[in-house]
């Protein structure tokens, strides 16, 4: 049975655990949810608690893993990958989480060590050992040069029985099909206090500029765009954004939770990924600056995350043509 470790036990990484078809071991550095995931048990939102092999610390790791599932946050990465490297015994590592992180990434795992799993689903933490999945959705996989690779394979399958899972050969177009949602509904989640559904809703104008400006610069790269939650990039309208709302509005996603409990956010991988590249390739994102501007006033405490945000980033579409 392939072994897996999950780095960070988290919605993404404990719900991803649990539920798999692998040998699998957490290590989480919360020492009280590591406790719990062990006895009675991780919670999945109603459910029976599952007891899940876990581990606080690295000296707690036995044996060798094929490979190592990485769902801790982006800021964490320069903290928790580079011992995980010099311990050694790892396969392959894999990334989890959102935004444009996968070239870092991959300097400090090593090239040709990484692959990308984007997940299509949205959890919450309630507390050591309670994690709420508030989405269905499954997993896509894929190597970085666009090979279909036998461990790309062996890790779809492992995640199968989590939700529907595929092996693409077209990696970057699928991290950035999937850095949209993030940027449109994460981003505008995050500056309104809303879940999806809500900043969908109140946000109408940002959203599709947003989309706008994502599929915008996608294009300018040259990247082929995938299907993601059922509507493809360039079909997205009033119908594709209903159909989208009906997998995802009740996601309350982690740039939002991270904000409410004081913690630096990813912006600056996902809207601020969308503007970095925007500026390389020649296209103005002022929507996503916004985003930006507004998440990280958020975190020095200037600002809080309210409604009349939504407005605030559609607004600088007209302000950028006014502009030009």
């Amino acid at each position: 049975m392939t072994r897996i470790l999950v780095v960070g036990g988290g919605a993404i990484g404990g719900i991803t655990a649990a539920k798999m078809d692998a040998d699998v071991t957490v290590l989480d550095a919360n020492s009280e949810h590591v406790a719990a995931l062990r006895d009675p048990g991780l919670i999945i939102n109603d459910e029976a608690p599952v007891r899940v092999n876990a581990v606080s610390s690295l000296d707690e790791l036995e044996g060798d893993f094929d490979i190592a599932l990485v769902a801790v946050k982006s800021p964490l990465h320069d903290v928790a990958l580079p011992p995980l490297v010099q311990r050694g015994g790892i396969g392959a590592f894999c990334s989890m989480g959102n935004g444009l992180i996968q070239d870092h990434m991959e300097e400090i795992v090593g090239r040709g060590n990484l692959l990308a799993c984007i997940v299509e689903w949205g959890g919450s933490n309630v507390g050591p050992g309670h994690l709420v999945r508030d989405s269905l959705g499954g997993y896509m996989v894929g190597e970085l040069d666009g090979t279909l690779s036998d461990r790309a394979r062996e890790l779809a399958a492992a995640l199968e029985p989590v939700g529907r899972t595929r092996v693409t050969d077209n990696v970057r177009g699928m991290i950035w099909s999937k850095l949209l949602i993030n940027s449109t509904f994460t981003g505008l989640s995050a500056v309104s206090g809303l879940r999806y559904g809500g900043a969908a809703e109140q946000g109408r104008e940002a959203v599709f500029c947003l989309w706008r400006e994502g599929v915008a610069v996608g294009e300018a790269q040259g990247l082929e765009l995938v299907e993601i939650h059922d509507v493809h990039p360039h079909d997205f309208d009033e119908a594709g954004l209903a159909q989208m709302m009906e997998h995802m509005a009740n996601v309350r996603p982690s740039m939002l939770q991270d904000l409410d409990a004081g913690r630096d956010t990813e912006v600056d991988v996902v809207n601020g990924g969308v503007v970095a590249k925007g500026r390389e390739v020649g296209v103005a994102t002022p929507c996503n600056e916004r985003v930006v501007e507004v998440v990280h006033s958020i975190e020095r405490g200037e600002r809080s995350s309210e409604p009349r945000w939504l407005g605030y980033v559609s607004e600088a579409q007209t302000i950028s043509a006014t502009d030009n």
